[in-house]
């Protein structure tokens, strides 16, 4: 049991019952309580028996332990910026809100047996107005890339500390999504990543624009935003994804054909660029390289050949993962030899017990992963004859 255990928590309450997409009603009707003593708890009016709680804990998936601790790090969550922001319900934001201060403590956690490589983006001054092609230019120079295609851009965010984890959601309407959280005030970037069709192409695609919404997560207050000004938001992401992974020069050279109205080019460019042939149309038109009748034939084409869900070698080219929380998970299990236990125990010390099942969950780990090394047993000592 952790040590900084203190008088039933109500915040514990609403973030178990948040992270689980239920409203208080929900919640109520399944502990067979009232609404009005579901809301006592969460605002720490009154605390549950022992009955209740173990039934709040059964419900919910946490330990009961969870409801009487505190984050020994203060955890600020900012904005969080889902690309499919129309086709999901409150209950499912909220729910992956939650999810991202968990795997936040978890990740603190793990860094305290791995070192994670120091957050580094492209900080935009004051006075500098949002140009997504100077912002592209300046996050390359500052991430030391040449002016080449970026074939695997999701490794470059981890290698320069943005914490990458593909989606843990049942939802089909999670698209990709990031926050930027301050953790005893210091930043922690996060990027939650879809499973967009499992296409690698879409992926990278995906990762940029996530990436855009970290750099200029100061412009914008989303809770000030109308239904258009966010739609204008998230099409000045797709243009800084675009200006990012398909260089504007590089690219212009590659369109110096009179072919350029064949779909068939850009078909063959998508796997130098490693983005979808649809982006690669768009970011010619953004650029002037085509006319609007050019791009209207080349999208008219897309849509025959029925390739605007699934384009050539979008099956065949393995889809891009995470790997650095991964790795992190496989040192300190499989070649430090932590035990499950071991590790579920440095977790409750931060304040935040949390069970096995759900750890995996979290992380994407198959289940029983962390107790791998929990009946190791003693060393056998057989000789040779």
């Amino acid at each position: 049991m952790s040590e900084n255990l203190t008088s039933f928590n109500g915040e514990r309450l609403k973030s178990a019952r948040l992270f689980n997409m239920m409203t208080i009603s929900d919640l109520a009707e399944r502990v067979n309580i009232s609404k009005q003593a579901v809301s006592q708890y969460e605002t720490n009016k009154s605390e549950p028996k022992l009955e209740v709680l173990l039934n709040l804990s059964s419900i919910l998936g946490f330990p009961r332990e969870y409801f009487y601790e505190v984050d020994k790090r203060r955890i600020v969550s900012g904005d969080t910026y889902f690309r499919s922001l129309a086709a999901t319900t409150n209950k499912e934001r909220l729910a992956q809100i939650e999810r991202v201060k968990l795997l936040s403590n978890v990740v603190n956690t793990i860094n305290e047996y791995i070192d994670f490589p120091q957050l580094c983006l492209y900080e935009i001054k004051d006075s500098e107005e949002i140009d997504v092609e100077i912002l592209a230019e300046n996050l390359r120079k500052t991430w030391g890339l040449n002016n080449q295609p970026i074939r695997n851009l999701i490794d470059e965010m981890e290698r320069h500390g943005i914490i990458v984890s593909d989606v843990f959601t049942d939802s089909a309407h999670i698209d990709a999504y990031s926050q930027i959280l301050r953790i005893d005030g210091k930043p922690m970037a996060i990027v939650i990543l879809g499973s967009d069709k499992e296409n690698a192409f879409r992926r990278n695609f995906s990762a940029a624009h996530e990436l855009g919404h970290l750099l200029l997560d100061d412009f914008f207050n989303i809770n000030d935003l109308t239904k258009l000004e966010y739609k204008e938001m998230e099409d000045t992401m797709h243009r800084f994804a675009g200006a990012l992974l398909i260089p504007k020069e590089l690219y212009s050279n590659d369109l110096m054909t009179s072919s350029k109205a064949d779909l068939n080019l850009y078909i063959q460019l998508k796997r130098k660029y490693h983005v979808s042939a649809a982006a690669l149309i768009v970011r010619a038109k953004h650029l002037d390289l085509i006319t609007q009748n050019q791009y209207q034939y080349l999208m008219k084409q897309l849509s025959q050949k029925g390739y605007r869900t699934s384009e050539p070698f979008d099956k065949d080219t393995p889809t891009i993962k995470p790997r650095y929380i991964k790795e992190a998970i496989k040192m300190i299990i499989e070649e430090d030899g932590v035990t499950g236990k071991e590790f579920i125990n440095s977790l409750e010390q931060n304040g935040v017990s949390l069970s096995s099942e759900m750890i995996e969950n979290i992380l994407n780990l198959p289940q029983g992963y962390l107790h791998q090394n929990d009946e190791i047993g003693k060393i056998i000592n057989l000789q040779r004859k």
